[in-house]
C-alpha cells in the first residue's frame, strides 16, 4: 500500500526531472554571399522558449564566432548598443559552402510572442556564409514554436550593414524558459516529500499497534 501511494509523487518527481526534448530548426544552406557576421531576429511563437545553441555555416578553416543577443528587433538597432555578449566560441572548423558547423552558446529564453535579435560575428576574417534575401523580417525558417527572419549581413564588429540576408545555419532550443523549476514548484515538491513521509510513518505505527 506504501508503495502505491508513492506512486503519484514519484510521476511528479520524474516530469520535474526529466529534461525538455531538444528542437533544431534549420535554414536552407543556399549561400551566394558572405562577410564577417550575420544580425537577425529569432521570433517565438505561442510558448516560451529557451535557445541552447545553434549552428553557422563558415568557410573552410578554424574560426572563432562571438555571439550576441539584444531584447527586441534587430531593426533600428545595428549599433553596439543594448547588446550582450553571451558566449565566445573558438575552434570551430567550417567546411565550406553547403555545411553548417554546430557549437553550444549560453542558454537565453524568449517567452512566448517575444523576439530576440540575435547576432553572430567572427573575430578574424569574413568566412560567414549567407545569402541575399527577400525583405528584412521575412520568413527564412519556421516551425510551431520559432521562427528565424531575413537580417543583416555585418562588417566586422558591428560594421557594415548588407541587407536583407538570409542566416545560414540552425537554432537549436526547448519548449519551457528552463529546466530548473520555479521556488514556489520546488516548494510544491518538498511539501508532497513532507506529507507522504508522514503517510508512511503513520502507516507503519498503525501496522506495529
Amino acid at each position: 500500500m506504501i508503495t502505491t501511494r508513492l506512486l503519484p509523487l514519484a510521476a511528479l518527481v520524474a516530469t520535474f526531472a526529466a529534461p525538455a526534448a531538444a528542437v533544431t530548426l534549420s535554414t536552407p544552406l543556399l549561400a551566394g554571399n558572405g562577410q564577417a557576421g550575420i544580425m537577425f531576429d529569432l521570433v517565438a511563437g505561442g510558448q516560451a522558449l529557451t535557445v541552447t545553441g545553434g549552428a553557422i555555416s563558415l568557410a573552410s578553416g578554424t574560426h572563432s564566432i562571438e555571439v550576441y543577443t539584444r531584447a527586441g528587433t534587430v531593426v533600428g538597432n545595428l549599433g553596439s548598443t543594448g547588446w550582450t555578449l553571451i558566449t565566445t566560441a573558438s575552434g570551430l572548423v567550417g567546411g565550406g559552402v553547403g555545411t553548417q558547423t554546430f557549437f553550444d552558446f549560453a542558454d537565453f529564453a524568449m517567452a512566448a510572442g517575444s523576439t530576440t535579435g540575435i547576432y553572430f560575428n567572427a573575430l578574424a576574417g569574413s568566412p560567414v556564409n549567407y545569402t541575399n534575401g527577400v525583405a528584412v523580417g521575412a520568413v527564412v525558417a519556421s516551425d510551431t514554436n520559432l521562427s528565424i527572419r531575413s537580417g543583416f549581413g555585418r562588417g566586422p564588429a558591428f560594421g557594415s550593414d548588407f541587407s536583407p540576408r538570409d542566416f545560414n545555419g540552425s537554432i537549436t532550443y526547448t519548449v519551457g524558459a528552463g529546466a530548473i523549476p520555479e521556488p514556489a514548484s520546488w516548494a510544491l515538491l518538498l511539501a508532497g516529500f513532507g506529507l507522504t513521509g508522514a503517510v508512511a510513518r503513520r502507516r507503519r505505527t498503525a501496522v506495529s499497534a
